[in-house]
This record gives structure tokens, sequence and C-alpha cells, in this order.
């Protein structure tokens, strides 16, 4: 009688198999990781160019002039303070709340980069609670991006004094709003290599962090003592925007 044999793995041969699968993976997971945030990049630029839809109605209902600047903190006008919604200390809206104020602010998860990592800059968040004021008054709200740091704004600006604001036409061919770039750590929690950038005529690109990061590396707090590097790094999106 014919005997049976019995097919099967031997030990070896499975841990060779096992070893090529984790060779495998371990060349796929960067390839899908890139491809996961090169997508990412993507919906953050179609983000702006949605937020500048918004600032454009708003310019059309006043007057060309948009809540693009930032404000003050603790007396002393910080620059790196210029993605603001809601401040819970001084209970007022601020710079982009000026938007939500008007009713612009249909779909609130537009004005938050996809690829960040910060709850605090991130939609609805414990730290960041959606809508804003409405739970805890004392609680800041940010959104996800920031403006051009040019023009300093009071709070509530609509309201006080409006014509604080910047008109959107006076910036044509520069960058109006971009990834957070306050601090190092901003930048390191979401595209890492680089951000998005917005011009006020409405085009948005990438832009490498090689062109911007030598003055991004010294500010190393949130403090007024940076404003000279939130300029360069601002002339520095201007350039690249313009090749």
């Amino acid at each position: 009688m014919r005997a049976h044999r019995r097919w099967g793995f031997t030990l070896v041969e499975l841990l060779v198999v096992i070893g090529i699968i984790g060779v495998l993976v371990a060349l796929l997971v960067p390839t899908v990781g890139r491809a996961r945030e090169s997508a990412r990049r993507a919906a953050c630029l179609s983000n702006l160019r949605q937020v500048h839809q918004t600032f454009q109605l708003f310019a059309d209902e006043n007057d060309g002039l948009v809540p693009i600047g930032y404000r003050s903190v603790a007396g002393k006008p910080t620059k790196q303070f210029n993605s603001m919604i809601y401040s819970g200390t001084a209970k007022k809206f601020c710079l982009f709340g000026t938007l939500y104020q008007a009713g612009l602010i249909k779909r609130p998860e537009v004005f938050f980069c996809p690829s960040n990592l910060d709850p605090q800059s991130s939609f609805n968040t414990d730290v960041n609670p959606w809508p804003p004021a409405a739970v805890d008054p004392a609680v800041n709200c940010w959104a996800g991006y920031g403006g051009r740091p040019d023009n300093l704004l009071p709070d509530d600006v609509l309201k006080t004094d409006p014509h604080k604001m910047a008109r959107l036409s006076d910036f044509h061919a520069k960058a109006i709003l971009a990834d957070l770039t306050a601090l190092p750590a901003r930048v390191d929690l979401r595209h890492r290599d680089g951000v998005n950038v917005l011009c006020g005529d409405g085009s948005a690109a990438w832009v490498a962090r090689a062109g911007f990061d030598k003055p991004l590396q010294k500010c190393t707090s949130n403090d007024a003592q940076f404003n000279p590097q939130q300029d360069e790094i601002w002339a520095a999106l201007d350039k690249a925007m313009a090749r």
C-alpha cells in the first residue's frame, strides 16, 4: 500500500516566510505613510482655498476689509498669536472669530489642518472645543491656520474699530494664511517638512521648511521678542510663493 506523505511547513520554512513578510511590511509601511501624508497635504491645500472663499465673502460685505493679523498678549503685541478665534481671558472673539461672529464659518473643520497632531490646534478637542465659548467661556479657541501678522487687531474688531482691518486686495500677491509657524513644534506636529501657504489672490502652494527654518528655530517661546523672526518667516513665504 502506498504511504501518504504529509505536506506542511517546517519550522525553518515558517520562520523564513515570516521574515520575508516582515521585510515586505517594513518596505511598505513608509510608502503607505507617505501616501497618506500626501493626501492630507492635498486636503490641507483645499482647506486653505475654502478659507480664502470665506475671507472673500467677508471682504465683499465689509468694504474689502478682512480680519487678518495678530493680537496683543498681556499688553504686548505678539505676532505668534495669529490664529485665535476666541479669548477666554478677554471673553471676546478675535481674529478668525470675526468670521464666526459674521456667521461665515459654515464648515469649521476646513479651518484646521488634517495633518495636525496638536490638540490645541485641532477641531473640537477637549482643549479646543467647538463652538467657541459655548461650553466654557473661560476656554480659548484657536484655528488651525495662522494669519499674516502685519496688522495688530483689537479683540471684537468688527464691533470696536473695523477700520483697523486691512484690505484683502492689499495682499494680492502676498501670503495671507499658512500652517502654523509660531514655533518649531507647530511645524513638527503636522507636515514637518514644510507648510501650505495661501496668497491673497486665492492661490495656494507648498513651501519647503528649508526656506524659513532659520528664523523659525530662533522662536523658542510665544513671546513678543520673536516678532522680528515672525516677520522674516512671512517674508520667506512671500518669496517662495512669488517663484
